[in-house]
């Protein structure tokens, strides 16, 4: 049996639907990627042209903070905002006895001290202690702003405020309070 292709109008209508699977065929399998190339391409070169934008103006202010950095240098200032040290485990120990005097001061016991591997920040060594203790919300409060204004400067990291569990040896109101204080030294390897 001999099958022909049909002829006028039906023929027609053949071609018609060929030539539209063809065409969409040929969109899908061609002009679509194309476009989504190109408009990925498009946005891509978009984002390098902010990033260069950022950079450039960045580079600008370099010569600025480097003429910054070497007056605040001059002056000496900025030097009483590092721990006393010439090893981690002596400005680990100034970090240790700081502490105990302000929390002294404030009327507040450390529960305990543990001393934390140090670690290099550029050209300073980051000295670190993990400190817990007991405090009212008002004196807890009162000591975090005064870390926030401490020289040598210091910082808070993973703060954790927990109800007392102990309410025969703590007053009501009373928080156990866990947290690692940074404090930094000169003798970091960094650039």
């Amino acid at each position: 049996m001999i099958h022909t292709l049909p002829t006028g109008r039906p023929g027609q209508a053949l071609a018609l639907g060929m030539l539209l699977l063809a065409l969409a065929a040929l969109w899908l399998g061609v002009a679509m990627p194309l476009t989504d190339w190109y408009t990925e391409r498009a946005a891509a070169m978009d984002q390098r042209a902010v990033l260069l934008g950022r950079m450039e103006a960045l580079i600008a202010t370099r010569a600025s903070l480097a003429e910054q950095a070497k007056a605040v240098a001059a002056a000496g200032v900025g030097e009483n905002s590092l721990l006393d040290g010439d090893s981690d485990s002596v400005a680990s120990a100034a970090l240790q006895e700081l502490l105990q005097a302000r929390f002294m001061q404030a009327g507040v016991q450390l529960n305990s001290v543990e001393t934390l591997p140090g670690d290099d920040s550029g050209t300073y060594r980051r000295v670190r202690l993990r400190i817990s203790f007991n405090a009212s919300w008002p004196v807890l409060m009162a000591m975090l702003k005064e870390f926030e204004v401490a020289r040598p400067a210091l910082l808070i990291d993973e703060l954790s405020v927990q109800p007392a569990l102990h309410r025969i040896s703590t007053a009501p109101g009373t928080f156990d309070v866990a947290c690692s204080v940074y404090g930094f030294r000169t003798g970091g390897t960094g650039k």
